[in-house]
């Protein structure tokens, strides 16, 4: 799971070890911290940072549909990696890693940590119950080929199970977008026990992010042949059930979170005062809200903090603004989505679907712009 090597240097006539430049970290590796004793000649405290180790293998091994994963995932597509995390809940995240972190602009690299709905439960990196059907649905994209399987579908089809029943949970494609929108952003997605996301929604969030960035840096997935790699700006997304740890993380580290994207996520009506708060504090605050049930909760955000600037900010958008949005003829996305089930055109529940999958007034097909590409697109990372 992890190998190490950090050359030294004798320095000081013989007296004192110092560690080497390392040319692809430009400096000592990135894992390794040494620490010179003081007053005794040649003693040295190397520590090694272990919070988080890639266990990718293991999850590959062990995880269901992990072969649909591989065979759907494109070249070019974002790196996956599987972290295990030592130092507590949850024991498993994971790493999404585009092509625009190989070089970045700046050493800081940008992070998202996106909090999904419950999961199944479990208590071990090796355990047979892990399946990575549920995160298929979030980081692939879906196909407009009518002899792939339903579920990888652009549009509701008919369940099996019962050949009636619209099947609704739309692949998301966010590694396409993270590809698309060309940002240097990671997005971190711990994997929950339950609903239980452990330390990812308390203050040492941005630290384990950080930790997540050395790792994949140590292995030389982003930041190649550069200096100072470290956390940018850390930014929080979250779907449905999720976002209420979404907003529980924010509540956590509202000074360290540069940017929400809040894709219809229950808590939002509660934790409405506390968001716009968070907004105007800085300056470098970016906000963005997708809606199905949270269609008005959404939209009072932004009428809040744009009555409070005194006139329009761009760095807050609520979409779509009204139901209106899903009316026939306003999304040709949306009109592709319902083809087989005209009927779920007014039902908030499937609007709830299309909030994490779908886009603003766009086409369907390969290339469709999701919510969450324009709000990549749209960010400060």
């Amino acid at each position: 799971m992890l190998q190490v090597e950090q050359p030294y240097d004798v320095v000081a006539g013989g007296t004192m070890l110092q560690a080497a430049n390392i040319p692809a970290y430009v400096k000592s590796h990135p894992l390794v911290d040494t620490k010179v004793m003081a007053n005794v000649n040649g003693a040295a405290l190397v520590q090694i940072r272990t919070e988080f180790v890639n266990i990718t293998p293991f999850w590959m091994a062990y995880a269901a549909y992990a072969s649909e994963y591989v065979a759907d995932h494109r070249p070019g597509d974002p790196e996956l990696v599987a972290l295990g995390y030592t130092g507590g809940r949850p024991l498993i995240w994971f790493a999404t890693v585009p092509a625009a972190c190989a070089a970045p602009p700046a050493p800081g690299v940008g992070c998202l940590v996106f909090f999904r709905p419950e999961s199944y439960a479990y208590t071990r990196v090796d355990e047979a119950s892990h399946s990575m059907f549920g995160l298929n649905r979030y980081l692939l994209k879906p196909v407009d080929d009518p002899k792939a399987s339903f579920w990888k579908r652009d549009l509701f089809l008919p369940d099996p199970d019962d050949g009636k029943s619209p099947y609704a949970w739309l692949r998301a494609g966010f590694e396409d977008a993270l590809a698309r929108s060309q940002r240097p952003v990671v997005l971190l997605h711990p994997w929950p026990s339950g609903s239980d996301f452990g330390a990812a929604t308390g203050p040492s969030l941005a630290a384990l992010a950080g930790g997540a960035l050395r790792l994949l840096w140590a292995e030389q997935r982003l930041g190649r042949n550069r200096g100072a790699i470290h956390l940018g700006r850390l930014g929080v997304m979250g779907y449905s059930a999720g976002g209420l740890s979404m907003w529980a993380a924010l509540a956590s580290n509202k000074q360290r979170v540069s940017e929400v994207y809040a894709f219809d996520a229950r808590g939002t009506p509660a934790k409405a005062g506390a968001v716009i708060q968070w907004f105007n504090a800085r300056s470098d605050t970016v906000l963005r809200m997708s809606g199905g049930y949270q269609l008005a909760a959404n939209e009072g955000i932004r009428l809040s903090i744009e009555k409070l600037a005194g006139g329009p900010v761009s760095r807050v958008t609520a979409t779509p603004p009204d139901r209106k949005a899903y009316a026939a003829g306003s999304n040709p996305l949306w009109d592709h989505v319902i083809t087989h089930y005209p009927d779920l055109r007014e039902q908030a529940g499937y609007w709830h679907q299309f909030a994490i999958f779908g886009g603003y007034v766009a086409v369907p097909g390969s290339f469709t712009l999701t919510f969450l590409q324009q709000f990549l697109q749209d960010s400060l990372f």
